[in-house]
Protein backbone atom coordinates (compact mmCIF):
# COMPACT_ATOMS: atom_id res chain seq x y z
CA UNK A 1 0.00 0.00 0.00
CA UNK A 2 1.42 3.37 -0.99
CA UNK A 3 1.87 6.23 1.41
CA UNK A 4 -1.04 8.11 -0.21
CA UNK A 5 -3.31 5.07 0.09
CA UNK A 6 -2.37 4.76 3.76
CA UNK A 7 -3.11 8.45 4.36
CA UNK A 8 -6.49 8.17 2.63
CA UNK A 9 -7.33 5.08 4.71
CA UNK A 10 -6.59 7.01 7.90
CA UNK A 11 -8.47 10.05 6.55
CA UNK A 12 -11.60 7.88 6.07
CA UNK A 13 -11.53 7.06 9.79
CA UNK A 14 -11.80 10.72 10.82
CA UNK A 15 -15.12 12.28 11.69
CA UNK A 16 -16.80 14.32 8.94
CA UNK A 17 -15.97 17.55 10.76
CA UNK A 18 -12.32 16.53 11.18
CA UNK A 19 -12.15 15.66 7.47
CA UNK A 20 -13.57 19.09 6.61
CA UNK A 21 -10.98 20.84 8.80
CA UNK A 22 -8.17 18.65 7.46
CA UNK A 23 -9.05 19.56 3.87
CA UNK A 24 -9.12 23.27 4.74
CA UNK A 25 -5.75 23.16 6.47
CA UNK A 26 -4.26 21.08 3.65
CA UNK A 27 -5.30 23.79 1.18
CA UNK A 28 -3.42 26.32 3.34
CA UNK A 29 -0.28 24.15 3.41
CA UNK A 30 2.12 25.36 0.71
CA UNK A 31 3.63 21.90 0.16
CA UNK A 32 0.35 19.97 0.00
CA UNK A 33 -1.36 22.60 -2.14
CA UNK A 34 1.26 22.03 -4.85
CA UNK A 35 0.17 18.42 -5.35
CA UNK A 36 -2.62 18.65 -7.95
CA UNK A 37 -4.11 15.28 -6.95
CA UNK A 38 -3.97 15.34 -3.16
CA UNK A 39 -6.76 17.80 -2.29
CA UNK A 40 -9.19 16.44 -4.93
CA UNK A 41 -8.60 12.92 -3.58
CA UNK A 42 -9.34 14.09 -0.04
CA UNK A 43 -12.49 15.82 -1.27
CA UNK A 44 -13.63 12.68 -3.11
CA UNK A 45 -13.17 10.53 0.00
CA UNK A 46 -14.98 13.17 2.06
CA UNK A 47 -17.94 13.08 -0.34
CA UNK A 48 -18.03 9.27 -0.13
CA UNK A 49 -18.07 9.48 3.65
CA UNK A 50 -20.83 12.10 3.58
CA UNK A 51 -22.97 9.88 1.35
CA UNK A 52 -22.43 6.91 3.68
CA UNK A 53 -23.14 8.91 6.85
CA UNK A 54 -26.36 8.58 8.78
CA UNK A 55 -28.89 11.43 8.67
CA UNK A 56 -27.90 12.33 12.24
CA UNK A 57 -24.21 12.50 11.29
CA UNK A 58 -24.99 14.69 8.28
CA UNK A 59 -27.11 17.02 10.42
CA UNK A 60 -24.36 17.34 13.04
CA UNK A 61 -21.82 17.99 10.28
CA UNK A 62 -24.01 20.69 8.76
CA UNK A 63 -24.57 22.38 12.12
CA UNK A 64 -20.88 22.43 13.07
CA UNK A 65 -19.40 23.37 9.70
CA UNK A 66 -22.15 25.45 8.11
CA UNK A 67 -21.95 23.18 5.06
CA UNK A 68 -25.19 22.06 3.44
CA UNK A 69 -25.78 18.37 2.85
CA UNK A 70 -28.61 16.63 1.01
CA UNK A 71 -30.43 16.20 4.31
CA UNK A 72 -29.85 19.65 5.80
Amino acid sequence: MSSLEQRLTVFRQLSLRAQFIFIATSRDNAVLAKDPDYIPQLEAVHQECLKAASPEERKAYSLTTGQKTDES
